[in-house]
Order: structure tokens, then C-alpha cells, then sequence
């Protein structure tokens, strides 16, 4: 089985149509969604749609629920908080329902696969240092022992971490190459972002998971990036969001 894995799209149309042209090529045969499919971006209708016409799972992130009315929007920056609301009042009654519905993670699905938007043991929490990859180990270990790849977004950084099953210590794998998957391991996974990366690299990211080849890939793709920076000033949405996206951050 070959999946890919998407995760951040951030309403980026243009990143979003460049990712799944590029999933097209490929001999995938399920795509899965991490969460975070609106916020940010111009095109959040087109984008729900679709990407739920495209994956066989999803999980929300903290943009859906923000836009979907429960999360604070006190817990976001200016130039977030804005885009949410923004959104809110942009989209239908129909888009604005399909975002509600999202299903929280984490969400087990087949052959060892959990999906989060955040962590295992919060879908609002960043995975991003040694204490949070130590819980999100421990609670693999605790309520599901069953999965070996635990897929996560929310930071829009690409990373690879392994454990062996049964220790305590663990590695970081560079996410920029290949990584050969053996057994006995445990990986957590985060794909990076579709529609706004974060990492310095000014290009759509998402991930490639190959059970029959037996390595994970982090890939990238270009995008027209100008034409997602117009629609963003269009919108009047903050200028930030627009310029960030040709840093790569």
C-alpha cells in the first residue's frame, strides 16, 4: 500500500492543486488529511471541497475549529484571528457545516496508522521537543499500541522521529530524504505543510507513505505562489499572510 499523507492546507488552492497533481503521478492509493484545511488563505470553500473529495480520512486542526465556533479565537494571533473570522463569514452554511463535522483526532485507520493534528494525547498541541515527543510516545505505548506510524501537522515542519519499540530513547531523521522503515520501529511523522511551510523552503510539502517499498518520503512541490499572494491581498486579509508565503515561513 502506498498513501500520502497531507496535512496544513490553510485555504492555498493553488499549493493544494499542485500537491494532489503531483499525488496524481504516483501510484498512491489513499490520501489521508491532517487537519487545518482552512485559515489564512483566500479559498477555503474550494478547498473543503476538494479535499474531501479527495482523502479517506481527516482529522480537524485548530483553524477548523476556530472557524467552526469552538475554539477561543483569543488563543490566536491578530493576523489568525482575523483570517478566522474572515472565513467564517466568507464561506456558506453548507462549507461552514462541513467544517463543524470534522472529526477530531487522533484517528486510527488501517495497517498500524494513526492520525493527529497535533499529538496523540492532544490535537492542540505542538509536537515540537523533547517532552512532547516523549508524551507522544508514551501515549502510543498506553492507548494504542497497535500503531506504528503516527501522523501529525500543526507546526508546518517536516519530521521524522523512530523509536524502537520497547525503549525509551529515541532519533531524529532528517525529513529532507528518504527514510528506509524497519521493523520493530515506531515512527512519528509529520508531513509539513501543504499551504503554508514554515521551514524556511517556499514550497508545498507532504508525505509519501510506501508500506510495499518500505520508506517514508517527504516531497515538495512548486506552486504559484504569486497567485495565492493576490488572492489573499484581494481578500483584504492581513498583508503578513500574503508575504510569508514567499519566505517559506
Amino acid at each position: 500500500m502506498v498513501y500520502a499523507i497531507i496535512s496544513d492546507i490553510h485555504s492555498n488552492l493553488e499549493a493544494l492543486t499542485a500537491v494532489l497533481a503531483r499525488i496524481d503521478t504516483l501510484p498512491v492509493e489513499t490520501v489521508y488529511c491532517l487537519g487545518d484545511v482552512v485559515g489564512y488563505g483566500a479559498d477555503p470553500e474550494a478547498c473543503m471541497d476538494l479535499v474531501l473529495s479527495r482523502v479517506r480520512a481527516i482529522v480537524r486542526g485548530n483553524h477548523d475549529k476556530a472557524v467552526a465556533g469552538f475554539l477561543d479565537l483569543d488563543w490566536f494571533n491578530p493576523a489568525a484571528r482575523e483570517a478566522a473570522l474572515w472565513t467564517r463569514r466568507s464561506v456558506s452554511e453548507q462549507t461552514l457545516e462541513k467544517v463543524k463535522k470534522l472529526p477530531q483526532g487522533p484517528l486510527q485507520v488501517g495497517e498500524g496508522i494513526l492520525l493527529c493534528h497535533g499529538t496523540p494525547y492532544d490535537e492542540d498541541e505542538y509536537l515540537t521537543d523533547a517532552e512532547s515527543i516523549s508524551r507522544s510516545f508514551a501515549c502510543l505505548d498506553a492507548e494504542y499500541p497497535s500503531i506504528r506510524f503516527c501522523f501529525h501537522g500543526h507546526t508546518h515542519f517536516p519530521l521524522v522521529v523512530s523509536r524502537k519499540n520497547g525503549a525509551k530513547a529515541y532519533k531524529m531523521l532528517s525529513p529532507q530524504e528518504k527514510t528506509p522503515l524497519e521493523e520493530g520501529i515506531t515512527y512519528l511523522i509529520n508531513p509539513g505543510s501543504v499551504g503554508q511551510p514554515r521551514d524556511g523552503i517556499a514550497l508545498a510539502s507532504f508525505g509519501i507513505l510506501d508500506l510495499t517499498g518500505k520508506v517514508y518520503s517527504t516531497l515538495r512541490v512548486p506552486y504559484r505562489i504569486d497567485e495565492t499572494q493576490k488572492k489573499i491581498r484581494a481578500a483584504n486579509l492581513p498583508a503578513v499572510l500574503a508575504e510569508r508565503l514567499g519566505q517559506g515561513r
